[in-house]
């Protein structure tokens, strides 16, 4: 990885020209009958916020229930006042008539060297569908409320900042990144930061706890007046393939029901500072597309693709409904991006769009992990509203303890490897032995607005400042030149790491690794706790390039063992599944870090 410079891609999953008509429901316009309060005539398509089993223009009904439960939060005043939101994006269109009302002028840059203001994230006409990615997001946080137009964010009086972060020049540098987490007066004030981006590499990256990203994520700890913030990041949408890739590289991920590229593959959402967000749609399971990793800690909303029918790894499902470029000439809505399969909600001249969306200031097709990511920063807000006094830490904790297990019937794929032993690549719902139930797709589950804020009201103790960590590291190899990996063998080579100092319990697993040989295509990386609870860090069967490789420093987390007892005899796994012919993978030295109060 580049020390200096690295490269984000917005985690929508783009299906561009890839949707269809529905009929419009006839809701009721979700609004107050007191004229002072108009109300907001898209609301009652937002099934996010509350699904009555809307089809967003689709045929595709939802499952009733299956959205955030903010309604009752809201009915006590709860709206996110107070709270600061940062939306680390593409930009963000400050004038949008249903954003402006809560932009907060002093948290917002814009680091495209093109830009003719520095101080104005709005990306420069005629914005792209991806440069629509930032206003998107902002608008499921914090659309305005009863200004008788658009829509209605979940924290509808959030103050939202904006940096226009991912862009073609200036962008994605270690200035950037120190200066948007906290490192420039514009993002100083910042509660939350929202990072609907995120990388897959081809192969495993290394990761330097002593470089410019850890440090820009550790200073997080340090802000709002100690207490710490966060960021709320997607964690990918690479479970069927990454589009930049070819497709024959998700072949053996696809086959097995495994995720094709692990949410663990970016290094950033390997940090205790990062809660990362997997997507669930519209039905109540995992959406297609999101990546599956033990580094997630709970899931978020973010639909399928607005499709009224299934095509080939496009399921039929309702998109979320939000904010879009201003205008029909660029964003989602917009002539550039009509064809046969557009929600007619999208397309200008459609019945739809003519009586709901006739200026294009909005659209229907908003997916992947990063919607889901900003319906969870939301949650984030409410809950500060009603405690400005949580830390990081109890946020995480909050989040975790109040998610809803959903897909509870889910099971796994077993398969055999060549060696004939039975094999689980990927374990549904776990309960670990502190009675916390958790699965790779989920992480602890839905969140949950109601329950959430709660529990946030009053909450103590505060776990203040930075997790203690407890580590250890052993070289599996006598000489120092690495330990042969079994191959075809579900057992692995097995490394035994003693943990045993301050931490008492576990709010966060980290595992660095170095390996001179592997192919991390075929290689599955395991950690048993001294509970027995088994957590699969990093699959077989994955996207990675199927050829032989060096890994240093490789760092892989999960929140699976968040609870239990953290003294004690772990247990980490290699495991190769040999889809290939060719020589054993060697691992030379393995670290582990069981961090918690």
């Amino acid at each position: 990885m580049n020390e200096t410079e690295t490269t984000h891609t917005p985690i929508r999953r783009r299906l561009r020209n890839f949707a269809t008509g529905g009929m419009l429901l006839a809701l009721a316009a979700c609004g107050d009958s007191n004229s002072n309060h108009p109300g907001d005539p898209l609301l009652q398509y937002e099934w996010y916020v509350q699904n009555v089993g809307q089809d967003v223009f689709t045929g595709v009904p939802g499952t009733p229930g299956i959205d955030l439960d903010v309604m009752g939060a809201w009915h006590e005043g709860i709206t996110g006042s107070g709270v600061n939101v940062m939306v680390v994006d593409s930009g963000v269109e400050i004038a949008h008539p249903d954003l402006k009302v809560n932009i907060n002028s002093s948290m917002l840059h814009n680091f495209d060297t093109t830009a003719a203001n520095p101080d104005d994230p709005t990306p420069a006409p005629p914005g792209s569908d991806i440069d629509a990615h930032g206003t998107e997001v902002a608008g499921i946080i914090a659309a305005a409320a009863d200004n008788g137009i658009g829509g209605r964010g979940v924290a509808f009086n959030a103050a939202l900042g904006a940096v226009r972060y991912l862009c073609d020049e200036g962008c994605g540098t270690a200035f950037s990144m120190l200066s948007t987490y906290g490192g420039a007066p514009y993002s100083e004030a910042v509660d939350v930061f929202n990072a609907s981006y995120g990388r897959t590499p081809a192969l495993p990256e290394q990761f330097s706890m002593g470089g410019y990203e850890s440090f820009a994520l550790q200073h997080l700890e340090t802000m709002r007046n100690g207490l710490g913030a966060l960021i709320v990041q997607s964690a990918g949408n690479d479970f069927l393939n990454d589009a930049s890739k070819p497709a024959a590289l998700c072949t053996n991920a696809n086959a097995h029901d495994v995720t094709c590229f692990n949410a663990n593959s970016d290094p950033q959402t390997a940090m205790p500072e990062v809660v990362t967000v997997a997507a669930v749609n519209a039905s109540g399971v995992h959406s297609s597309y999101s990546s599956a990793g033990s580094n997630i800690l709970v899931a978020g909303l973010g639909g399928e693709f607005g499709l009224a029918a299934s095509l080939p790894r496009f399921p039929a499902g309702p998109a979320l409904l939000t904010t879009d470029l201003t205008g029909c000439s660029q964003g989602a809505a917009s002539t550039g991006t009509v064809n046969p399969y557009s929600n007619p909600f999208n397309v200008p001249g459609s019945t739809i769009n003519g009586e709901l969306n006739a200026d294009c200031d909005y659209t229907a097709t908003m997916n992947g992990t990063s919607a889901a990511a900003p319906t969870v920063s939301a949650v984030v807000a409410l809950m500060l509203q009603v405690n400005p006094q949580l830390t990081w830490r109890d946020i995480r904790t909050i989040l975790m303890k109040t998610a809803r297990r959903i897909d509870a019937d889910r099971v796994p794929t077993t398969v055999e490897p060549a060696s004939g032993q039975q094999y689980v690549p990927e374990p549904a719902w776990t309960q670990n032995a502190a009675g916390y139930w958790f699965d790779n797709r989920y992480g602890f589950g839905l969140v949950d607005a109601a329950a959430a804020v709660n529990m946030a009201r009053g909450y103590g103790p505060a776990l203040r400042g930075s997790m203690l960590a407890d580590t250890a590291e052993v070289d599996p190899s006598a000489d120092g030149t690495g330990e042969s990996v079994p191959q075809s063998s579900t057992t692995g080579l097995e490394v035994d790491l003693a943990v045993g100092g301050a931490v008492k319990s576990v709010e966060f697993v980290q595992v660095m690794i170095d390996m001179p040989s592997a192919n991390p295509s075929d290689l599955a990386i395991e950690l048993v706790s001294p509970s027995g609870t088994r957590s699969v860090l990093q699959n077989a069967y994955n996207g990675f390039l199927n050829t032989s490789v060096e890994v240093g420093d490789w760092l892989l987390a999960s929140n699976a063992f968040n609870g239990e007892s953290a003294q004690g005899t772990w247990k980490l796994r290699f495991i190769d599944v040999d889809t290939r012919l060719g020589d054993p993978m060697l691992a030379q030295s393995v670290r582990i870090a069981v961090q918690g109060p």
